[in-house]
């Protein structure tokens, strides 16, 4: 494991300035909090904490908790939420980055839920944190209420397309990591933060590159709670329709909602996704 998930110390305090000022710059009742596990310590926000019900962010690969920012404004107004700092990504948590390949993410999730006395939880995870949602709810499946996955990894391998194209803007230094962020957001029309957002930690944080983990069916058969999948009709990552076939071949209580104007960067969803969460189960 490298010393630092940041490219230099500078990088790691210019990432971590710019969190400090979103939380700052927000009108939310936001509160701070660190949690200690066997994986490092853990940090995390939380707003509406006078609700009972809980719903649990999961950030995408190198972002942080303040890419919710937006999103915690709606669910604060209904549940109680947590934003969680994913360890060995690019916020306040530790850098340590467990194997892909074990439960060791789970394990670290299950001691968050413990430590905050939390029953059961529904989840929202984008991209790679739509992957540690299904890790979670694989092997934790009594524990999640409702499981929300926007354009998760680990249902089908990455396009082939989007790695070369990566791999080939990552040789350009900056101005080659600012153009994957315009891969990645394609013809969607997002909020300039978004994108200066995105470009501060491309040039700053050294992204995970790993082989993807790709669960069985035998796993996502474990996915007895109600699923729904929210993709976008332009993702260049993933197939959003072949994602979408694959889960409802094996999830029994599943939702698909696919939104023709957007790619992978899914935000602001909180008002489409009200309406699963208020449902009564089948």
């Amino acid at each position: 494991m490298n010393k630092t998930v940041f490219k230099s110390p500078k990088a790691k305090n210019k990432i971590i300035r710019a969190y400090d000022d979103a939380i700052t710059n927000s009108s939310l009742n936001l509160k701070a909090n660190v949690l200690k596990t066997t994986f490092g310590d853990t940090h995390f926000l939380e707003a509406g904490s006078q609700h009972q019900e809980i719903v649990i962010l999961l950030h995408g690969a190198s972002s942080n908790a303040t890419s919710w920012l937006s999103d915690i404004a709606e669910y604060s107004k209904k549940y109680k939420v947590i934003a969680i700092d994913i360890i060995g990504e690019a916020g306040k948590s530790a850098e340590t980055r467990p194997s892909y390949e074990t439960i060791d993410f789970a394990e670290w999730l299950k001691e968050i839920f413990d430590s905050l006395n939390i029953n059961k939880a529904n989840i929202v995870g984008l991209s790679q944190g739509g992957w540690l949602s299904l890790r979670f709810a694989t092997s934790y499946p009594e524990l999640v209420d409702r499981l929300i996955l926007l354009t998760p990894a680990g249902i089908i391998p990455t396009k082939t397309t989007f790695i070369i194209k990566a791999i080939l803007y990552s040789l350009l230094g900056t101005t080659g990591r600012i153009r994957i962020n315009r891969l990645v957001l394609g013809s969607q029309r997002v909020d300039n933060k978004i994108i200066s957002f995105m470009d501060l930690i491309q040039t700053n944080f050294n992204a995970r590159i790993e082989k993807e983990y790709i669960f069985s069916d035998d796993e996502l058969s474990r996915l007895t709670m109600p699923v729904l999948f929210i993709g976008g009709e332009q993702n260049v990552i993933r197939s959003t329709q072949k994602i979408a076939r694959r889960l409802q071949n094996i999830v029994t209580d599943f939702t698909i909602i696919v939104i023709p104007e957007m790619g992978h960067v899914l935000t602001g969803l909180a008002p489409r996704i009200f309406p699963f969460l208020n449902k009564t189960k089948h």
